[in-house]
């Protein structure tokens, strides 16, 4: 994988994990990150003006990939209240490069070199360490690995989706922030159907969501750059090296137990960005 695209994955991973942690420490972590999605589409529409719109052959997948993403969000947000930051992030992250290297070979003829499979299924491996982790945790926490699982399923989907959509726009930015007007529709309009004014709640969260906002987004427009001229499945295994910000946000800023389990897990994802660097 070539320097630059690799430099801005990681600083991409680094930024990821840290807007997840700033959700998760929040008194609630699920209001905290839909209202991070909200202000982030409220704020891409002048951009959106100013960029312009992707290419129309993009849309399918744009659109495709908001309701993918949304179902996430949702699964995410039930992977926070029923598991610590430090189980449910890695285990949502850890999942997705396993599921998008087979996705990414049938829809983009994709396959990487024997070192960057490696890569991918070392990091991959790191969910094993962690499922592991999680049944050693207790009842509470084996439901919070459901949530994750599903979660990191549906990361697999819309990785795949945008990396499609992102290939055909013709304009990395404007299909971006495209994005994110959709994401943030989409959010209002699930909590609506659940009977939550998401709206009337952003204010009570402030600064915190704005900082998730412009944290998510600026990792979010660094990672469609990269998948846009790197390959996919590399890129998103690399991505997931978060958990290794994950751990140390875990142990460190949130003040929660990480055990053997999880350094194990994590030492696995750094031999899978070395090995994905070689490849």
């Amino acid at each position: 994988m070539e320097t630059l695209p690799f430099a801005i994955v990681l600083l991409s991973a680094f930024l990821h994990a840290s807007w997840n942690a700033i959700a998760r420490a929040a008194p609630e972590p699920g209001d905290a990150l839909a209202s991070g999605v909200v202000i982030s589409g409220v704020v891409s529409i002048p951009i959106l003006m100013i960029m312009g719109l992707p290419e129309r052959a993009s849309w399918p997948w744009l659109f495709g990939g908001v309701v993918i993403n949304t179902i996430g969000i949702r699964l995410a947000m039930a992977a926070y209240r029923t598991a610590s930051y430090g189980l449910a992030y890695p285990v949502m992250r850890a999942g997705i490069p396993l599921l998008t290297l087979p996705i990414t070979a049938v829809l983009l003829a994709e396959w990487p070199a024997p070192a960057g499979v490696a890569g991918v299924l070392l990091i991959a491996a790191a969910l094993i360490m962690l499922a592991i982790a999680a049944r050693r945790a207790g009842a509470s926490e084996s439901r919070g690995l459901g949530y994750a699982l599903l979660a990191s399923l549906a990361g697999a989907g819309y990785v795949a989706s945008d990396a499609m959509g992102v290939r055909l726009s013709g304009n990395v930015l404007g299909y971006t922030f495209m994005v994110a007007v959709g994401n943030g529709i989409a959010i209002v309009l699930l909590s609506a159907m659940e009977g939550k004014n998401l709206i009337a709640a952003i204010p009570k969260h402030g600064r915190r969501a704005a900082l998730i906002s412009v944290i998510s987004m600026t990792s979010f427009t660094l990672y469609m750059y990269a998948v846009s001229v790197s390959s996919v499945a590399l890129s998103a295994a690399l991505r997931e090296t978060s958990v290794l910000f994950a751990m140390v946000f875990a142990r460190f800023a949130l003040k929660e137990a990480v055990g053997p389990w999880h350094w194990a897990a994590a030492a696995l994802a750094v031999a899978g960005v070395a090995s994905i660097r070689l490849a």
